[in-house]
């Protein structure tokens, strides 16, 4: 297995802590960490792999240790496949968010700039529409909206109004619109704010983030831990307000006259700053450049 997971010895040592148990693997991928995790800890964990990726199951089923289960679903679908299976509580929770290796490096899945190919962009391409029906049809101010918020692109303006223009039907012509407008010097950053944009929007990444994580919380077990690897801070930033809301910091502010928020006093969080890679593993692996760990224990 070729697939290098990030900061993989800081999650065995995070998880090392907890009580033995039920392990969520909840972004399997190509099993990279569950499989660090069940080489380090042995039986200490049955690992239950999920990943809403059909190809990635496939892919890696065959490959998995012993102990390594899998389940197909998105994010939002954890918390009830937890209480359907009457597994809760579980121990242990890991999420490695964003794309793996193998579905940036396949052309045929519409995630890279670089590589040209149909703009599909789906984790599951069984399911929902790709991006190339989204860029077919929207209007140039909602798909501003999307470039700005969810890749923070300062030429979304531009970009919005000459896709709208062109309708642009590969990776490879929306690259060449891109480069057009920013230029080569500042094409790459800002054809990865664009593509991570559009692909956030057709997975509806962060409301699955959201949804999964104030779902799973409750369902540790005391002395339990979820750990979140996240790579922009958009993401970064719901996995910090989930933990602190799970924590007992109210977000009402000074108007409100009974909290409404829906604080609770579940976690502690360890991780004031998030851990970040290691230069010898970002030279090692530099698409861990960007990664951000947080990780808390059930209280």
């Amino acid at each position: 297995m070729d697939h290098v997971p990030v900061m993989a010895g800081e999650i065995v040592e995070i998880f090392a802590a907890v009580p033995d148990g039920i392990l969520i693997d909840a972004t399997l991928g190509l099993g990279g960490h569950s499989a660090v995790i069940k080489s380090s800890l042995g039986s200490k964990f049955q690992i239950i792999g999920v990943d809403r990726d059909p190809e990635m199951i496939s892919r890696v089923g065959m490959t998995l240790p012993e102990g390594v289960s899998l389940q197909k679903m998105q994010f939002s679908k954890i918390p009830e496949m937890i209480r359907g299976e009457k597994i809760a509580p579980v121990t242990g929770v890991l999420f490695d968010l964003g794309l793996n290796s193998a579905q940036l490096d396949d052309e045929s899945r519409g995630f890279s700039f670089t590589r040209p190919g149909p703009l599909d962009m789906r984790f599951d391409r069984s399911a929902g529409s790709p991006a190339s029906d989204m860029i077919e049809l929207i209007g140039e101010t909602e798909l501003y909206g999307i470039l700005k918020e969810y890749g923070q692109e300062r030429h979304s303006r531009a970009i919005s109004r000459a896709v709208v223009k062109y309708r642009p039907k590969s990776t490879a012509d929306l690259a060449e619109l891109i480069k057009g407008i920013v230029g080569p010097r500042k094409f790459i950053k800002s054809a990865a704010r664009v593509f991570q944009a559009l692909r956030i929007y057709v997975n509806r990444e962060l409301d699955e983030l959201k949804s999964a994580l104030s779902g799973i919380i409750p369902l540790v077990e005391t002395g339990g831990r979820l750990a979140v690897i996240s790579y922009h801070s958009l993401e970064d930033g719901i996995v910090k307000r989930q933990f602190q809301l799970d924590s007992g910091k109210c977000f009402c502010g000074p108007n409100e006259p009974v909290c409404i928020c829906g604080k609770s006093n579940l976690l502690r969080v360890l991780t004031k700053k998030p851990i970040v890679p290691s230069d010898q593993e970002i030279n090692e692996n530099s698409r861990a450049r960007a990664a951000k760990l947080r990780y808390a224990e059930r209280i």
